[in-house]
Parts: C-alpha cells; sequence; structure tokens
C-alpha cells in the first residue's frame, strides 16, 4: 500500500489520504450526480407540466366554432315605432297610430283621399303624393272633435270641385313640409283650434291658407300664386315670417266685416306683388310697422318685427 504523505501528531504517525481512496470517491460522487441528473430533470418537467395545466384552465377560451350564423342586433323600425302602410284611397283612420304613404296615390270620385276620425294620429306622406280628380272631395279631412294629428312630409295636389287640398276641424294639430298646389278652393282650410302650420309651400289655388279657427301659429310658409294668400276670419293667431308672392288678391287679409277676427299678430312677413294690395287688416290687430319699397334699396326702420311690402 502506497501512501502520498504523512503527518506526525500526538500519540504517532498518520497517513493523510490513500490515493485509491481519493480516487474512489470522487468516483462515487460522479456516479450519484449521474444518477440524480434525470431525477432532477423529470421534477423540473412535472412542475412545468403543472404550472401549464394551471395556466390553460385559467385563460381557456373555449370552442372557436361560432355557434351560428350572426343574428341582427338593431331594432326593425316596426319594433321602434310600430306603423300602418296606406297604399290606396279611399282610406280611414279610426284609431290611433302612426300611418304612412308606401306610393303615390290618386283620388277616387266622391271620396276624401284620407279620412282622420280619431285622436293621436300621425300622418307621413313619406315624400310621396296625394293626387286628386275633379270629381273627389278633399285630399285629407281632419274631423271635428279629433285632437293631436299631425300630418307632413309630402304633396297634395288638384283636389276637388270647390274642396281642399286639406281640411281640418281638429284641434291641436300640426301641418308641416307639405306642399299643396293647384287645390280647387284652398291649400289648407282649418276651422279647428290651437295648431301649428309651417314650413309649407302652397300655391294655385283661391286661397292659400284659409284661417278660421282661433290659436293658430302660421308660420314660415312660402305661398305664391294664389288669390290670396293667407286669408284670416276669426281671432288670436299669429301669423309670422311668412313669404307670400304673386297674388290676384292680398297676400294677407283680415276681413273686418268677421267681427270675431280680432287680436291677431302679424309680423315680420314680405308679401310682394299686389302692390297697395298686399296686406289688409280690419281694426284691433296687432301687426308690426308695414315697410314698403317700390325699388331696391336699404331697409332704415330697424323695428325687429316689421312686415315688407313691395
Amino acid at each position: 500500500m502506497r501512501y502520498i504523505s504523512c503527518i506526525s501528531i500526538v500519540g504517532g504517525v498518520k497517513p493523510l489520504l490513500d490515493l485509491n481512496v481519493l480516487k474512489m470517491s470522487a468516483l462515487n460522487h460522479q456516479s450519484i450526480m449521474k444518477t440524480n441528473i434525470p431525477i432532477v430533470i423529470s421534477l423540473a418537467l412535472l412542475a412545468l407540466s403543472t404550472l401549464n395545466l394551471q395556466l390553460s384552465t385559467a385563460f381557456a377560451q373555449g370552442s372557436l366554432t361560432p355557434p351560428g350564423a350572426p343574428a341582427p342586433t338593431m331594432l326593425t323600425l316596426n319594433q321602434i315605432e310600430p306603423r300602418t302602410p296606406i297604399s290606396s284611397a279611399p282610406y280611414t283612420i279610426s284609431s290611433p297610430g302612426s300611418y304612412y304613404l308606401t306610393t303615390n296615390i290618386i283620388g277616387v270620385s266622391s271620396q276624401n283621399g284620407i279620412n282622420i276620425y280619431a285622436n293621436n294620429v300621425t300622418l307621413d306622406l313619406n315624400g310621396f303624393s296625394l293626387q286628386g280628380v275633379s270629381s273627389a272631395i278633399n285630399g285629407i279631412s281632419i274631423q271635428s272633435s279629433y285632437t293631436n294629428v299631425t300630418v307632413r312630409n309630402g304633396t297634395i295636389s288638384a283636389w276637388g270641385a270647390g274642396w281642399h287640398g286639406i281640411e281640418c276641424y281638429g284641434n291641436n294639430v300640426i301641418l308641416e313640409h307639405l306642399i299643396l298646389t293647384a287645390n280647387s278652393y284652398s291649400g289648407l282650410y282649418w276651422q279647428g283650434n290651437n295648431g301649428v302650420i309651417r314650413d309649407c309651400m302652397v300655391s294655385g289655388s283661391p286661397y292659400g291658407i284659409f284661417m278660421g279657427g282661433s290659436g293658430l301659429l302660421v308660420v314660415g310658409n312660402n305661398l305664391a300664386g294664389n288669390t290670396v294668400g293667407i286669408y284670416i276670419v276669426n281671432g288670436a293667431n299669429q301669423i309670422e315670417g311668412n313669404h307670400v308672392t304673386g297674388n290676384g288678391g292680398y297676400g294677407i287679409e283680415i276681413p273686418s266685416v268677421f267681427t270675431g277676427a280680432t287680436n291677431n299678430i302679424v309680423i315680420r312677413n314680405t308679401v310682394r306683388g299686389s302692390g297697395a294690395n298686399n296686406y289688409s287688416f280690419g281694426s284691433s290687430q296687432i301687426v308690426g310697422p308695414i315697410i314698403s319699397n317700390a325699388v331696391s334699396g336699404i331697409i332704415t326702420n330697424s323695428n325687429p318685427w316689421a312686415n315688407f311690402s313691395f
């Protein structure tokens, strides 16, 4: 046996290490390390697998296959505002609700185009026209005692022998964005109370707008080529901001013969084409000053309620 060295210690001499023993120890250590490496790797892979499973469970998205074809998500017009179509005349509205034209409609002899016999009605002409015939009656008739009616957005022309584009005996009625032309007596004939006529074009009738009711606001309309543009036979109405041209008679007229035609407010209107006959008022009216200009010129009157005549 070989020893690499000895040291002296108390009690005698002892060898330090046997080289063979040292080599065997190193070999045993390497063997243990080689044996443990696969175990460590296996444990690491197991830990990663467990973590990956947990993450997959936490962030799972489910199937990527669509359940079916896309479905509409917006409400239809009928779901928002249920409406009833009108495609022919004569037609009678007898229930509250919203109605609309689906096409141009031709009148029938001795009949109104559309009759309104109900409260709380909206009639949208939807850009279409109610075309009369010579022997028909009114384009639209709103009967007395019915309230809260609106008619808008279309053309009403050539109705009746001595009748009207729209005949209104109802109250709280709004007529707006309409074209009324060549109706045999008047474009709009109003005998009800408390309503609005606005943003309409009225032409080619003996009376453009005939106002027999009270509490009406007539604002922002264009009237052209009627015999009388606006004719008022009752009181407490407001006629404002209308443009009236080419009349055979008066542009705006309130005859004194009608004793109830008082306290009408007439402001900010322009009437052109009839000279001295542009305006005619009975007593007890509330009228902005009338500015007359025979030729083009500078307006010197600063009154904000002034009417113009030229």
